[in-house]
Parts: C-alpha cells; sequence; structure tokens
C-alpha cells in the first residue's frame, strides 16, 4: 500500500525548512492524508471516526520521513502504509504511546507542530511531559503539503466531481411544482451513494428565497421561482464543489444577464492564469473584468483549493495567500457570486472546478455554464 498523495520528502523539506523535529496530525483528514486509515466520517464504516473520543488515531511524523501511528488495537494494520502501528484501547494509552514516540528520539526539547483541532487531553500530555518543548501550529504546513495534488489524488477529485454533477441533474430532472427540500434532499442522498462516492461533503440548496445554507424545512417549489444546487461528493476520501442554478419556468432577464456576465468575467480570469500567476492578480482581474461591465452591485469572488476538504486555501485571502502562486497539480473551485434583490438578495452565480496543468488551465466540471431551466 502507497500514499495516495502524501509525499515524505516534501514533508522532510518542509519540516526541514521550519526547524520541526515532528508534525502530528489529529484531524481526521490529515490523519487519513498520512497514513491512509479510514477516520473520515463518510466511510463505508467509520468506526474510527465514531470512537476517536475514546481509542483516537494519532499520526506522528518525524523530521527525517519516518513515521508512526496510534490508533484502536483491533483495527487492522494493513489499511496503512504506515509500518509502525501502534494499537490502543484508551485516550491514556494513545498519550503513553504519542510521548513514547517522541521520548524515542532523545531530543530534549523538541520542535512539535500541532494542529489546533487537537484535544486538550493531548496537547496536555505532551506539555507535561516535555515542558521545554516549542509547539508550533501544524494547520499551514499541512495545507502547504496538500496544495499540490498528486494523479491519483486528481483522478479522484474528477470523479467526485462527476458524481456531485450526476446529483445536480437527478435533482434538477424532479425539479417541479409543489416538490419540497426535503424530497430534494433524499434524491440527493440516494444519487451521491447510487453513483459510488461513500457520502456528501455539503448539499447546499434553496427553493425561492428559502436559506440555502439550511435546506430541510419542508418548503416546497413554485411555478417561476429559481432554486439553487451546490453538492459536494466524497469519494475515496475527496471531495467536490459545484453549483448551479436552476429555474421552473421563465427566465427573468436580468438573472441571465448578470449570469452571463459572470461566466465571462470567470472565463478571463482562467485564460489569465497559468503556473507561477500570483492567485491576489487573478482576485484583481476578476474585480476589474466585472467593474467594466457596469453593474452596481458588489461581486462576491472566492477561488479555494479543493481536495480532503471542500474549501482547502482561500486562494483570493490577500494576508493568507499573498505569496502564493498557482503551480500545476493545484486544483481549484472559482465561484462568483451576486446578490439577486427579488430573492432578498440571496447570491446567485457560477462555480466550477480547474486543474492546473503545466501549460495552461482545464476545467474539471463539465456541466454546461448556464442556468437550468425546466
Amino acid at each position: 500500500m502507497q500514499p495516495i498523495g502524501f509525499d515524505k520528502k516534501k514533508a522532510t523539506e518542509l519540516l526541514t525548512k521550519k526547524n520541526i523535529d515532528f508534525l502530528i496530525a489529529s484531524s481526521p483528514e490529515n490523519i487519513f492524508y498520512t497514513s491512509g486509515l479510514p477516520t473520515r466520517h463518510s466511510e463505508y464504516n467509520p468506526i474510527l471516526f465514531s470512537l476517536s473520543n475514546l481509542t483516537p488515531t494519532i499520526v506522528v511524523v518525524r523530521r527525517d520521513g519516518e513515521d508512526s501511528v496510534i490508533s484502536w488495537l483491533i483495527f487492522d494494520p494493513k489499511f496503512t502504509w504506515i509500518k509502525d502501528f501502534r494499537g490502543i484501547f484508551s485516550k491514556d494509552e494513545a498519550v503513553e504511546n504519542l510521548v513514547n514516540i517522541i521520548q524515542e528520539s532523545n531530543i530534549k526539547e523538541p520542535a512539535i507542530a500541532i494542529e489546533s483541532v487537537m484535544p486538550l487531553y493531548q496537547y496536555e500530555g505532551l506539555k507535561k511531559a516535555f515542558p521545554n518543548a516549542k509547539f508550533e501550529s501544524a494547520d499551514d504546513i499541512f495545507l502547504k503539503l496538500r496544495l499540490v495534488k498528486s494523479s491519483e489524488e486528481i483522478d479522484r477529485i474528477k470523479k467526485s466531481t462527476k458524481i456531485a454533477e450526476k446529483t445536480i441533474m437527478a435533482m434538477f430532472d424532479e425539479l417541479k411544482v409543489g416538490i419540497t427540500d426535503i424530497d430534494l434532499l433524499k434524491i440527493a442522498k440516494t444519487t451521491i451513494v447510487n453513483e459510488g462516492a461513500t457520502g456528501w461533503d455539503h448539499i447546499t440548496m434553496s427553493l425561492g428565497d428559502s436559506d440555502p445554507e439550511a435546506p430541510g424545512t419542508g418548503v416546497k417549489m413554485k411555478k417561476n421561482e429559481m432554486t439553487r444546487f451546490d453538492i459536494g461528493a466524497i469519494y475515496m476520501g475527496y471531495t467536490s464543489d459545484v453549483s448551479r442554478h436552476a429555474i421552473l419556468g421563465q427566465i427573468p432577464s436580468d438573472v441571465k444577464k448578470l449570469i452571463d456576465e459572470i461566466v465571462d468575467v470567470q472565463q478571463q480570469c482562467i485564460d489569465s492564469i497559468k503556473p507561477g500567476v500570483s492567485t491576489l492578480d487573478i482576485l484583481n482581474v476578476a474585480q476589474e473584468a466585472f467593474e467594466k461591465k457596469g453593474e452596481e452591485i458588489p461581486l462576491f469572488p472566492t477561488c479555494h483549493s479543493i481536495g480532503l476538504r471542500c474549501e482547502e486555501i482561500h486562494l483570493f485571502d490577500p494576508i493568507k495567500s499573498a505569496e502564493l502562486t498557482f503551480q500545476p497539480g493545484m486544483v481549484f473551485d472559482l465561484e462568483f457570486w451576486v446578490p439577486y434583490e427579488p430573492y432578498n438578495n440571496r447570491l446567485i452565480g457560477m462555480e466550477d472546478t480547474y486543474l492546473v496543468t503545466k501549460s495552461k488551465v482545464e476545467r474539471i466540471s463539465t456541466l454546461d455554464q448556464k442556468l437550468l431551466v425546466k
């Protein structure tokens, strides 16, 4: 069994550069990334996720690239490529093994990078055992490691994206007057699983002016109303993120105009992206292109990398992404939104997934970049 995307050499280089002795994974996605163990909530049997409060899984990566995993003793170690598997039955045993792994290095004042989600009892155990240790944040380290995807990761994201798009179309096919958001949620979840995904990252949806972030209230679709389907499936650990708006009836002319303008701005951005181009330069392209449209409403441009999480790094963040450039192997979502007053200023827009190659940008999502009309 080989790592899916985790690169030991790259990890060693990054830890050496930051002078970190140990990198500790605590979150389900980073444990999965560094070990391959099925710790996500969407696994076929998410037993490690369910038992994490009692028998946590922890991965320790040393600066030299060697690694260890602590997990439930009963679980079969064949599901990980890490050779040093340490089985436990309790939280206390987890901390004991974590301390032992670091003590075995004979580093008296280790530099340890931990995730912000590490449970307090684990941090306190480390602090007690190593009072002179230097603790650093592991969050940015993991995000940098995960930013450029392997070919296997890209294949999984592509498959996940196809499932998300099939789900959008399955919901659209059943769209009719009187159908409820609950009915559509059932269609979405059934389609996602039937198409081979293990679960969903998100099912964002609105009918009319209902809240897209909180579907499932029983609201019904009406004639000449608009709905939004924003789907993220999870396929073999990797998620997707595709969004389309659909209209049941007549398309308002101003809505069509706004969507066409957004698609045009999005394409101008894609045409400007090449390896080495600053992510913030593309933000400027988006803002300037939309300003030239002459609209009096604001544009909300978003660009985020995608992989084990729907939104890994926000590439238009002027602080965290100030030094980031587009690189071959990066997979990202580009989504532009504008408020639409007739629907209580709910946002309307377009969202697609892209891959940076050595010479260009490839659109992974395949749905037509337009409103779905029925």
